[in-house]
């Protein structure tokens, strides 16, 4: 009898214990999700990229010259999906950064952004080379600086 006792007790206080611990893993993956900026000793960016074609996207270079990559670009975009992409820089100054990809029928998408106390732009954004007037990329700012968050819709023109 004890032994059953013992059990139910031991069953009683593991399962909120259990309860509490997933709960807590939950939030903690949905902020994960968010498109803000982790906290760092300096500026930081945060690009929502999202591609609203019916064909893929491919890296075909980026660049974060004055910082560091949180989470680096993606070598593929697919159709109709999004990616977040941070980057940081200790120079209390400010952080640029840009991505662009490849389109089908040799068109380019840049994706840029300027995040520095005296100015925060996503000019530069723009879509280049053979077939560029196929698609456009609408652009806006949520937030400046210091923690710049940038949101980018890529779409095929009729």
């Amino acid at each position: 009898m004890r032994t059953l006792a013992r059990r139910r007790v031991a069953l009683f206080i593991a399962l909120p214990a259990t309860a509490v611990a997933v709960t807590g893993f939950a939030i903690a993956a949905a902020g994960v999700a968010t498109a803000g900026t982790m906290s760092t000793s300096g500026p930081t960016i945060a690009m929502t990229i999202s591609n609203d074609t019916d064909l893929p996207m491919v890296l075909a270079g980026s660049s974060n010259p004055y910082g560091q990559w949180i989470q680096a670009p993606s070598d593929y975009l697919a159709p109709h999906s999004s990616q977040i992409v941070k980057a940081f820089s200790t120079d209390p100054n400010g952080v640029e950064v840009d991505a662009t990809y490849s389109l089908p029928g040799g068109a380019q998408a840049v994706f840029r952004a300027d995040n520095y106390s005296n100015t925060t732009d996503v000019d530069g954004t723009r879509v280049d080379a053979d077939y560029g007037h196929a698609y456009g990329i609408s652009s806006w700012i949520d937030s400046g600086y210091p923690n710049m968050n940038a949101g980018y819709h890529l779409y095929g023109h009729p």
